[in-house]
């Protein structure tokens, strides 16, 4: 079987695993920072790797994404790119992460939470590292 996983790169993918746990409730599952070899053949400093991420992982909403730090240069967001959430027919839990999200200013509301297509309800943000996040689900009657 084949899955596909989101795998985001940032500056300091330790600490935006430390911001998507406190504003989208992630659970962080995995994190290995640098080896001293890798820091070394990368030309980076040795003296804080337990602060690097060579590879981590955490779960949103049931949903696995691995991130790691961009270790050759800065990383640039993309409005190409977009991650959707659909909690399929829990549209209370969607409506409650939305509203999570949209409460906090590290976050900007793009599309409110609202009726969408075909039966579906969507609302888009983005976050604090300009990746954009769409969370769906079908309406219960």
């Amino acid at each position: 079987m084949t899955a596909i996983y989101p795998y985001l790169t940032f500056e300091n993918a330790k600490e935006a695993m430390a911001y998507y746990e406190q504003d989208f409730g992630a659970e962080i599952t995995y994190h290995k920072p640098l080896s001293k070899e890798q820091a070394e053949n990368l030309g980076l400093p040795i003296d804080q790797l337990n602060q690097t991420t060579m590879r981590g992982e955490f779960m949103i909403a049931g949903q696995k994404i691995i991130c790691s730090d961009a270790t050759m240069g800065h990383p640039q967001t993309s409005t190409l790119i977009s991650i959707m959430l659909d909690f399929k027919n829990d549209d209370e839990a969607a409506r409650n992460l939305f509203n999570r999200l949209a409460k906090s200013e590290n976050q900007r509301v793009t599309v409110p939470f609202g009726d969408w297509v075909l039966n579906n309800l969507m609302g888009q943000i983005v976050d604090k590292y300009g990746v954009t996040w769409l969370i769906s689900a079908s309406k219960q009657e």
